[in-house]
């Protein structure tokens, strides 16, 4: 059985979510997006009383400390079919 604890990291997914869709939705039809979309969050790993882990996005100068936040970096680029020419 796996050892790691479950996070439960809806926050996260909401931030990317909606990071998106306003994007998407304030760029208009005329344009695309060229290049990934950079995310920089801080979060702060909580611990469930049920076990597990929530990771909360946090404004940077909350009341935390220090040595609770940690910084997540990672770039999202559009997914892109690509289409088999076999014959």
């Amino acid at each position: 059985m796996n050892n790691l604890a479950k996070i439960d990291s809806e926050e996260l997914e909401e931030l990317i979510r909606s990071t998106i869709a306003s994007i998407e939705k304030g760029k208009g039809k005329n344009y695309r997006l060229s290049g990934n979309i950079e995310f920089e969050v801080a979060v702060v790993n909580v611990k469930k009383a049920k076990g597990g882990v929530k990771l909360l996005v946090v404004d940077a100068s909350g009341k935390y400390r220090k040595e609770t936040i940690s910084k997540i970096k990672f770039q999202i680029s559009e997914k892109r079919e690509i289409a088999a020419a076999f014959g």
